[in-house]
């Protein structure tokens, strides 16, 4: 070796070899780790998750995740993950991807993207616009599972039965914060469950449990029993297919939300109305002093109008003003009238 290339050092290494992309799961490169018998395994500290994630609805952790699995295949579930991760992750529920990126993403052949896609739309978990060639790349619309049509029957079945060890920061003021209400909230959880036709010999212990705990956990979000009530009465006049009290999570914002454009639109009404009962009144006031002015002898109108023409000329000349003269001489004929008729107009 000579003494130029004594102190050279060769780089390359076997992953050298392998060909990048970042949206692939590259499957020459592998997580699998060399086990060792005998070596014990070292404690793995929880570490919370700060940066570098995504919120998802625990619904299609908990719902739609174990519903297509079941229903579909997994495949179907991975799919529905990424287009999820790839929209909302960045803040969006619209996502234009071509076949070829999504399934070097999912790694999903591209003859069974199609498949897994319909599957989704079934479910109206996904709306799907096909692209055009190189031009345009196909579109996706990611729905939430309260926003799918599918899955909102499914929500209120599974709404008794999703996993209550998961525990909140909330729950510890959810019972210190209306303990007084107990008994109202009871009874209405009783009436809501008679309203759908479920009986008391079939409203169960941990329904009758679960919707008190709804309800109690909305009052603690300082909802009052009142929004509690009409909400309710909003629910079953809307939904013919409510199998649950539990709903009335999702249906409190739709409610709050169409009660607060009633009211504005009622105060608007009353505004205009008000506006129209001024307006009614003016113009009845106008119609009866032009009767009474009509009625008058021919001279007098005349004497009148000329008197009108008389002030609205020298105003226009005063003012520079070029243009409407008529207008400007009906208003002071009004004027006039008003002034004729002045017992009228101040009893009317």
């Amino acid at each position: 070796m000579s003494n130029k290339d004594k102190h050279k050092f060769d780089l390359i290494t076997p992953a050298d070899a392998l060909e990048y992309d970042p949206l692939a799961m590259n499957k020459q490169a592998s997580a699998e780790t060399t086990k060792v018998k005998g070596r014990k395994k070292p404690v793995v500290d929880y570490v919370a998750v700060s940066k570098d994630f995504i919120k998802t609805d625990r619904n299609i952790i908990d719902v739609v995740i174990p519903y297509l699995v079941e229903r579909f295949n997994s495949g179907t579930a991975i799919l529905y993950l990424t287009l999820y991760r790839l929209s909302y992750g960045f803040r969006k529920n619209r996502l234009k991807i071509s076949d070829d990126d999504l399934s070097k993403r999912t790694s999903i052949p591209k003859r069974t993207l199609a498949k897994y896609r319909d599957d989704l739309d079934k479910c109206d978990l996904v709306h799907y616009e096909k692209g055009y060639k190189t031009t345009r790349k196909p579109e996706y619309t990611i729905l939430l599972p309260n926003q799918s049509k599918s899955f909102t029957n499914i929500l209120h079945k599974n709404a008794n039965i999703l996993l209550k060890d998961v525990k909140s920061p909330v729950d510890t003021t959810i019972y210190k914060v209306i303990d007084k209400h107990s008994n109202n909230i009871e009874t209405i959880v009783r009436e809501f469950y008679n309203k759908i036709g479920k009986t008391e010999y079939s409203l169960t212990r941990k329904m009758l449990a679960d919707g008190i705990y709804t309800l109690q956990a909305l009052l603690a979000e300082n909802y009052s029993l009142q929004d509690v009530n009409e909400c309710i009465d909003y629910m079953l006049s809307t939904k013919d297919d409510i199998y649950s009290i539990n709903y009335i999570n999702y249906a409190m914002a739709d409610y709050q939300i169409k009660k607060t454009e009633l009211s504005k639109k009622k105060k608007a009404e009353k505004i205009e109305a008000d506006k129209q009962k001024i307006r009614n009144k003016r113009i009845a006031l106008e119609n009866h002093l032009q009767t009474l002015f009509n009625d008058l002898p021919k001279d007098k109108q005349n004497s009148v109008l000329y008197e009108a023409e008389a002030k609205a000329h020298k105003y226009m000349e005063e003012e520079d003003i070029k243009y409407g003269e008529q207008f400007i001489i009906t208003d002071y004929l009004n004027g006039i009238i008003k002034e004729m008729f002045s017992d009228v107009v101040r009893g009317w």
